[in-house]
């Protein structure tokens, strides 16, 4: 998801070469800084222009989980579901990461999708930390996406067929199948889902692999597999 999610970057690169000399290409980046913020961008990548505050969404659901790196958990998410009027559905998913690594590390991550009769029409993916901002939006209009992602070292306005019915907000609260196509809403591109076993399904963006874990119907844990370490995002219950 993790993407979740769906870009290599190496942070602190001028003051921490022999630190990151031996590193090897993770989700995101080679440094262990980027490995605990790329975990957290890869999976729960959006807000966009959704209902204010003053038109309340008729049903709330939620889920609470943890993200966890080296066996040391360092942040929280929540994943939300709500029912809006008619066939309209919000999902929005929130994190926040805070550890030292050669200094403070701050992320707060926000993703947000709207959906209508059972499509994604819009949504939007950000990322404020101590080291930059981020912000990634797809519109549908017309007979296609409208692209604008932006993540650190990657641009991508190229626009996506569609429409599509799955992104990393809605497989929190529902098991796909094998075969459905999954929007990045970080990157903007569009990948198969690939089920490996019952209640266990890979989805590979940019040549990253996350894996997703379910039991009953719902997301109970995300792996992100790296040669140094697995990274994941487990159900609080």
């Amino acid at each position: 998801m993790l993407t979740f999610l769906h870009p290599t970057v190496q942070l602190y690169k001028a003051k921490t070469t022999n630190h990151f000399k031996n590193s090897i290409k993770s989700f995101f980046v080679p440094s262990k800084i980027s490995l605990c913020v790329g975990l957290v961008c890869c999976f729960f990548i959006l807000v966009g222009s959704f209902p204010a505050k003053a038109q309340e969404p008729l049903a709330k659901e939620a889920l609470k989980y943890e993200i966890v790196v080296l066996g040391l958990k360092i942040g929280d998410m929540t994943a939300e579901r709500f029912s809006g009027k008619t066939d309209t559905v919000h999902y929005e998913v929130k994190s926040q990461v805070k550890f030292w690594f050669f200094g403070s590390v701050d992320l707060k991550f926000s993703t947000v999708s709207k959906f209508l009769q059972g499509r994604i029409v819009k949504t939007k993916s950000e990322s404020k930390t101590n080291r930059g901002d981020y912000l990634s939006k797809i519109l549908w209009k017309g007979n296609e996406y409208q692209v604008d992602a932006a993540t650190y070292k990657y641009e991508n306005e190229k626009s996506l067929k569609g429409p599509l019915s799955w992104c990393s907000n809605k497989m929190f609260f529902h098991e796909p199948k094998s075969g459905d196509i999954f929007l990045s809403e970080v990157y903007g591109t569009a990948q198969k889902i690939t089920q490996i076993e019952p209640g266990v399904y890979e989805i590979t963006v940019e040549g990253n692999t996350n894996r997703y874990y379910y039991k009953s119907g719902i997301l109970e844990k995300i792996v992100l597999e790296n040669p140094i370490k697995n990274y994941q995002v487990r159900r609080i219950q």
